[in-house]
């Protein structure tokens, strides 16, 4: 495998040659018994490890990709890939563009998006019955669920006093995220647990308190559930609208991580009840529960959006509905385990195109565009690395010789490696004024406990709809909508019905209503017409906005003249601080020559890695003494136990600027270059 930007897939290539006087093609071929042949099959794993002296390191981890057997000689050759193949899906992102043109998300929240979707996860997954799930790595977007809109607050990402991998740390004032859910539950409906992870190492300045919000609304009335905790307090606070109850717990001053929950019960007639949970550095085991009794009764009504406000980095925020109540640790936390390992935020986002293609290749893309690397290791661990991966030189972890590791070693120095100059373009996204998409032309109704499925169309470049909201009298402005009624002609309408499921899959927008009651209901306005209006998220006229970044090296454009290279466009970079970050990169690492090492050949040893830095000697030929780093790594075997290892390498600084000590470098023009002109007739100076 072989990066120093962009995505490394391992690949593993094997050949078979039977067992037990029988050939491989034989026992592994397609049409061979299932018995033999299923270890071979596509999709099947594998693992791989070598070394020496009797101990063997795991090298890879993978499928199967493809197998071939030949009854000529009896072999059969099998590729694989790693962890790779898990991403072959097609990519699914939520298509979102910021409210106030600051940023939703970042190049490493789409990156562990990608890896959620396909089951590898840096955080406490979504719950079974999830309605909404933001993982806070790099954005407030959420993962499941729609973005509605934010208050940033100058915030920092820190991975340093994340609970698990990233969270945003507040910078003047509390941040504020609202989002729409998957679902939009009912009251009277099922419980819902409203919970999230917390760090309170570091207080802060502005406030240590974490508030999640469910509101409901049935027109212009909201009603909302809502739990604070306050780590400075040492309380929490569980409240409805105009009502709050507070209990100190005498534990929150400790610090570390936190996980906090409240399982709300919407008992019979709408009547609220509250019980929180907590687990952490100073909470018993398994888990602290209190009862916090029950809260004034809520109308008829459906959960309209769910508002985090904190002053503490969190993550894993999401809101569940729950079939069962929470009696063991397994239900409080599931087990869950860790697939991938990310690193700081580079370029944040503040739109989040439509996206066509695998997983993978947009990984691969959001890699290029940060200068990053993607990668899996041999445990099969997913690795993003920023582009600080090649620029921070540390302990060579190996070093390998001309007098007894290094059998082969070319040194290669270009004028083609050199760039001095590097113009990095760069998108601005600025949401437009929403318009209605869809409407209903033909009445609708849902049975009595029965499901009614509307599917739309939707171009591959269109933002995500909000999903629709119920109303009965005021209609919502510039947003989808719905309204439900008993009758036909749209008299008499009806909050708390009807439950909705909104999601996009691919080029299809699905929204499902599931009628809660007895009775069927019809999707009128009060007019009798049918009421379902999906309204269209937009960009601003012009929008996207193309602008680049220059950066330039003068001493090196003198030295080896103007080098340039303009980075392919990309809507994986759009700000000027990410465009610029990325020039630096670039302009540091190649204003000078950076020689590659290639067809290094070593004694072979099981320990180095990809990114790995290795120093090189050669006292022999080319006359070296270098760190540098991996970027390509091939090992080789065969059945006699020979083994092969050839790395190439890129170093680290270049040898320096040229002295040219007793050289005087040629002129463009020829002395006797005007003496030519004037034999050709041409007019000269």
């Amino acid at each position: 495998m072989r990066a120093a930007n962009g995505s490394a897939s391992a690949e593993l290539r094997m050949t078979l040659s039977g067992a037990d006087g029988k050939t491989a093609a034989q026992l592994y071929s397609p049409y061979a018994p299932h018995s033999t042949s299923d270890i071979t099959r596509p999709r099947q794993s594998v693992t791989h490890g070598w070394g020496v002296a009797g101990e063997a390191l795991p090298s890879f981890r993978g499928m199967v990709r493809d197998r071939s057997a030949t009854s000529a000689t009896g072999v059969v050759d099998l590729s694989a890939l790693d962890g790779a193949e898990r991403l072959r899906d097609a990519a699914r992102l939520p298509a979102a563009v910021s409210a106030n043109t600051t940023p939703i998300a970042s190049g490493v929240w789409v990156v562990d998006h990608l890896l959620r979707n396909a089951g590898i996860h840096t955080s406490p997954p979504p719950r079974r019955g999830c309605i909404l799930y933001a993982s806070m790595h790099g954005g407030l977007a959420p993962n499941i669920g729609f973005y509605r809109d934010h208050v940033l607050n100058l915030l920092d990402w820190r991975r340093d006093l994340a609970p698990w991998e990233i969270a945003p740390l507040p910078g003047w004032g509390q941040y504020t995220a609202r989002w729409d859910p998957r679902t939009r539950t009912t009251v009277p409906g099922e419980p819902l647990l409203a919970e999230f992870w917390v760090d309170n190492t570091n207080l802060g300045s502005v406030g240590a308190t974490v508030r999640l919000n469910l509101f409901f609304q049935a027109d212009a009335q909201t009603n909302n559930v809502r739990f604070s905790v306050d780590f400075a307090g040492d309380s929490v606070t569980l409240g409805t609208d105009g009502t709050s109850v507070t209990q100190t717990l005498g534990r929150l001053r400790t610090k570390g991580r936190w996980h906090c929950g409240v399982y709300w019960a919407f008992q019979t007639g709408g009547i609220p009840r509250g019980r929180f949970f907590l687990s952490g550095p100073n909470a018993p085991a398994p888990f602290l529960t209190i009862d916090m009794g029950n809260f004034p009764t809520m109308p008829a009504t459906q959960l309209n959006y769910v508002e985090l406000v904190a002053g503490l980095p969190v993550e894993a925020v999401q809101v569940s509905i729950m079939d069962t109540f929470i009696n063991t640790k397994a239900d409080w936390e599931p087990p869950w385990q860790r697939g991938a390992v990310l690193d700081h935020v580079g370029s944040q986002l503040n739109a989040i195109p439509p996206v066509q293609g695998s997983a993978w290749e947009v990984i691969t893309a959001v890699a290029r565009a940060e200068q990053a690397t993607a990668e899996f290791d041999e445990f099969g661990i997913f690795r993003w690395r920023s582009n600080s991966r090649f620029t921070s030189p540390g302990t060579p972890v190996a070093t390998v010789t001309s007098a007894r590791e290094v059998a082969s070693l070319r040194v290669s120095e270009a004028i083609d490696s050199v760039r001095n100059v590097i113009d990095v373009p760069y998108s601005v996204y600025t949401a437009g004024a929403s318009s209605t998409r869809f409407t209903e032309t033909e009445p609708k109704w849902v049975p009595a406990f029965g499901t009614l499925v509307l599917r739309y169309d939707y171009d591959s470049s269109e933002y995500d709809s909000p999903p629709p909201i119920v109303y009965v009298n005021n209609v919502p402005a510039n947003t989808s909508r719905v309204r439900f009624s008993h009758q036909s002609n749209g008299l008499g309408g009806v909050h708390g019905a009807v439950e909705s499921t909104t999601e996009r899959d691919g080029d299809q927008l699905i929204i499902t209503f599931r009628n809660r009651t007895g009775n069927d209901l019809f999707l009128t306005t009060n007019t009798g017409t049918p009421s379902v209006s999906i309204a269209a998220i937009k960009l601003a006229s012009g929008s996207p906005q193309r602008f680049s970044i220059r950066r330039t090296d003068q001493t090196s454009r003198d030295r080896y003249g103007s080098q340039v290279y303009i980075v392919p466009a990309t809507p994986w970079l759009q700000t000027s601080s990410a465009a610029g970050r990325v020039a630096d990169y670039l302009l540091a690492v190649a204003a000078s020559p950076l020689p590659i090492l290639g067809d290094v050949e070593i004694l072979p040893d099981p320990r180095l890695q990809l990114g790995d830095l290795v120093r090189v000697v050669d006292d022999v030929g080319a006359a070296l003494s270098t760190p540098a780093w991996i970027v390509g790594n091939k090992t080789s075997g065969d059945h006699t136990g020979r083994v092969r290892q050839v790395l190439t390498l890129r170093a680290t600084t270049s040898p320096g600027p040229p002295a040219d000590a007793g050289l005087t470098p040629d002129l463009p023009l020829s002395p006797d270059a005007r003496a030519q002109l004037q034999r050709e007739g041409i007019q000269v100076p």
